[in-house]
């Protein structure tokens, strides 16, 4: 088992471009089949998960080696935060990377496969399996984020536990075509540096790529480490990002109990994220606290963005949202361009009045 997996590795260094290529012309395929079989929903959600867990492990072996070849290459603050937790420089205690790797692996894998598992769910025990299915993902992912937020003593759950893609992957060349003497190890750290004419030689771009190096390295906030990106919650935004771990299953908790169809439940987990967001600011200004880095500021702004998801639950959606969205489509359906989208959107709109996931945020 080891020595295929070895060959794969192998295989995918040699052959990136083409992965490349493979990967989105699958997941393209996932947005065009929504609708036209039966069972055509489920075909594209089992694509495009099983696309996305198999881009997973190709990152594992490639990140290592872009990161290498691609010194010059900025990494943004969500990478360097979610790379050295991973590494298991943050975890709590001095303990291991270990666990905090493999709860963040977990709740990715779960996130990917979640719709997936709803819809089997569904086909096979109804509308009770599907009630349990998302009952017991919701309580795997809270654990997982509960988990996470302890390790990492506090500090606010990213909307992914692991490093985004910032490297092309057209570009890796296989290990034998890497010099073998492009780091070298401090003694004192024991940490790993690009060697100064990897980063100058004039086939990598010179004096440019040296200055663009040194740049994707400088700090442009207050952030010695990578831990510094996002800092320890105290206080208010503490009980707040408790309210965000939770507020999913409490939803799926008291729909269960008072019906789908019931404001209480879409108020109550309404409630609980506006109380979340407000947390993150300043009440005289209603502006973000300017205590707040920017890694955290771009994780509450996607966060405020996530509310739109709210027009598209029910009760709220059954009574408001589905008719105008049912008018724009019968009209934009009789323009040009316009009517690929409107067709884009009428595929689609199934899916989220059927699926919890489709429409959780989170």
């Amino acid at each position: 088992m080891a020595e295929l997996a070895s060959r794969y590795e192998d295989f995918v260094l040699h052959n990136a471009p083409q992965i490349s290529g493979l990967e989105s012309g699958l997941r393209s395929l996932t947005y065009i089949l929504p609708g036209r079989f039966q069972d055509a929903d489920m075909a594209s959600e089992a694509i495009f998960a099983t696309v996305n867990l198999v881009s997973l492990y190709h990152d594992t072996i490639l990140s290592h080696a872009a990161l290498r070849q691609q010194p010059e290459t900025p990494a943004s603050k969500f990478n360097r935060y979610t790379r050295y937790m991973l590494r298991g420089g943050g975890a709590a205690g001095g303990a291991s990377a270990g666990p905090y790797r493999r709860i963040a692996y977990t709740l990715t894998i779960v996130q990917m496969f979640e719709v997936l598992m709803e819809m089997a769910a569904t086909k096979l025990g109804g509308l009770k399996g599907k009630s349990r299915a998302v009952l017991s993902i919701e309580i795997i992912k809270v654990l997982c984020r509960t988990a996470l937020f302890r390790l990492s003593r506090n500090r606010m759950t990213m909307h992914a536990t692991v490093p985004e893609r910032d490297y092309d992957l057209a570009t890796v060349e296989p290990p034998s075509a890497v010099p073998e003497s492009t780091t070298w190890t401090g003694k004192r750290t024991g940490k790993e540096h690009i060697q100064v004419d990897q980063i100058t030689k004039q086939d990598k771009g010179g004096y440019d790529h040296a200055v663009q190096y040194l740049l994707s390295k400088a700090l442009t906030e207050s952030a010695k480490t990578p831990m510094d990106l996002l800092r320890a919650m105290s206080g208010r935004r503490v009980l707040g990002e408790w309210m965000f771990i939770l507020r999913p299953l409490i939803f799926v908790l008291a729909r269960r109990k008072l019906g789908g169809m019931s404001y209480k439940p879409w108020l109550i987990s309404l409630a609980m994220e506006l109380y979340s967001l407000s947390t993150s600011l300043d009440l005289r200004t209603f502006s973000f606290r300017p205590s707040l880095t920017m890694l955290e500021r771009d994780e509450y702004k996607r966060r405020f963005w996530l509310l739109l998801y709210y027009l598209l639950r029910n009760p709220f959606y059954s009574h408001w949202t589905r008719a105008r969205m049912n008018a724009f489509v019968d009209s934009a359906g009789r323009r040009p361009l316009i009517s690929l989208f409107a067709g884009i959107l009428r595929d689609y709109q199934p899916l989220w009045e059927k699926w919890h996931f489709y429409t959780s945020g989170y």
